[in-house]
């Protein structure tokens, strides 16, 4: 797209669904499908996002919604501001300018004469051309007005980090950001799935480097294993029949804090003395099922009464597999039984409406019919959680 293509409004693709995601998690999904193999991506780690080429060069990208206001302009404080942080990652030693390439991705389309000329400017007589315009923003007589603190923040590193920033700066501009990672999905996919199949394939890259960072470690992936992951979703999911999970993957805080509250479906599995483990996955699963429903309903992808319907096939399920249970496992003690009654209805493969629901879906819907005392796992329930 060319840097004086008129501004464009938004698609309305962008919007809805895809708001759940930021954009430096897009554009993160987006390196992560396009790169080569052996390359890696990173979110918020030497840059918004970076790819770390397999040849040892760095691409740093810096990423701007411009909904209001335009980041590229001449003098945009973001603009400026981001200059600045390439520099000082340049003069800290961090990223070599020589080998590194500094992108400025904005969304919708908005652009700046003097960021279209940096990104234009090639040749020696053109960067510094563009360098003087540079230092014509600082008016020595009011050094902290506007975005003047952060061009003499980046103007410090001197001419030749400036020189070479300016030499390997890209801006780039994008209608639909999320149009980018759906290109990638698009080919051999009917039109009706392409837009789950793009949310799903942006949920995971966001999951994956969620759990990279709850879990301290570096949030870097590698290009070449997330693209077999999703190959992988992808071949096993009937692609126009897949209701994809909008919901993400609640925080530790947010599970500890519904287990502190003690809601009927969280008492029913502790007084079966359910693990550690069982209890987490059963409130994560839970707080991504009713979240799920709450936005498929809102979005046309379900019909609410199908929920109902759900709910009794879930019921006649759980009364066949608790008569089951109770004749094989008679011996056991109660906590154990209804242990193994959960495991068995928490397993359990439904569709909706015909669609293939994602695997924390029945369970979470098995937790809320639990906490709604339409069911529950230790063979006493009723008596033990009576109604109020």
């Amino acid at each position: 797209m060319s840097l004086l293509d008129l501004e464009k409004p938004l698609k309305a693709t962008a919007a809805g669904q895809y708001l759940g995601y930021s954009l430096q998690q897009l554009r993160l999904c987006h390196h992560l499908l396009k790169v080569p193999d052996g390359d890696t991506v990173s979110l918020e780690y030497v840059d918004d996002v970076a790819v770390h080429r397999s040849n040892g060069t760095l691409l740093l990208e810096q990423s701007k919604s411009a909904l209001t206001g335009n980041p590229a302009a001449d003098r945009a404080e973001d603009l400026w501001k981001t200059f600045a942080n390439w520099a000082d990652l340049c003069v800290a030693g961090t990223v070599d300018p020589k080998t590194t390439d500094f992108r400025l991705y904005v969304t919708p389309v908005k652009i700046g004469a003097l960021a279209g000329e940096l990104h234009a400017a090639m040749g020696a007589d053109a960067i510094a051309a563009a360098l003087i315009k540079i230092k014509k923003l600082v008016d020595p007589r009011k050094p902290d007005v506007g975005c003047a603190p952060q061009v003499s923040r980046f103007l410090n590193a001197g001419d030749e980090v400036c020189s070479f920033i300016i030499q390997r700066f890209q801006l780039a501009t994008e209608a639909d950001p999320v149009e980018s990672v759906r290109e990638f999905v698009r080919v051999g996919v009917p039109s009706e799935a392409q837009d789950d199949l793009t949310a799903a394939v942006v949920g995971m890259a966001r999951d994956r480097i969620d759990k990279l960072i709850r879990d301290r470690q570096t949030p870097v992936m590698s290009a070449t294993n997330f693209r077999r992951q999703f190959q992988t979703f992808a071949r096993r999911s009937n692609l126009a029949n897949l209701l994809t999970s909008k919901a993400p993957e609640p925080t530790d805080s947010a599970i500890k804090e519904v287990v502190s509250t003690g809601p009927t479906f969280v008492r029913q599995l502790q007084v079966i003395k359910a693990s550690d483990d069982m209890l987490v996955t059963a409130v994560s699963d839970y707080l991504r099922t009713t979240t799920d429903k709450v936005l498929w309903a809102d979005e046309g992808t379900i019909v609410e009464e199908s929920l109902d319907d759900l709910d009794a096939q879930l019921v006649r399920q759980h009364r066949i597999i608790r008569d089951e249970i109770e004749d094989t496992l008679a011996s056991n003690d109660e906590p154990a039984r209804g242990r193994a009654i959960y495991r068995r209805c928490a397993a359990t493969t439904l569709p909706l409406d015909g669609q293939t629901l994602p695997n924390h879906f029945v369970a979470g819907a098995y937790n809320c019919l639990a906490d709604g005392r339409r069911l529950g796992w230790h063979p006493s329930y009723q008596t033990l959680f009576p109604e109020e």
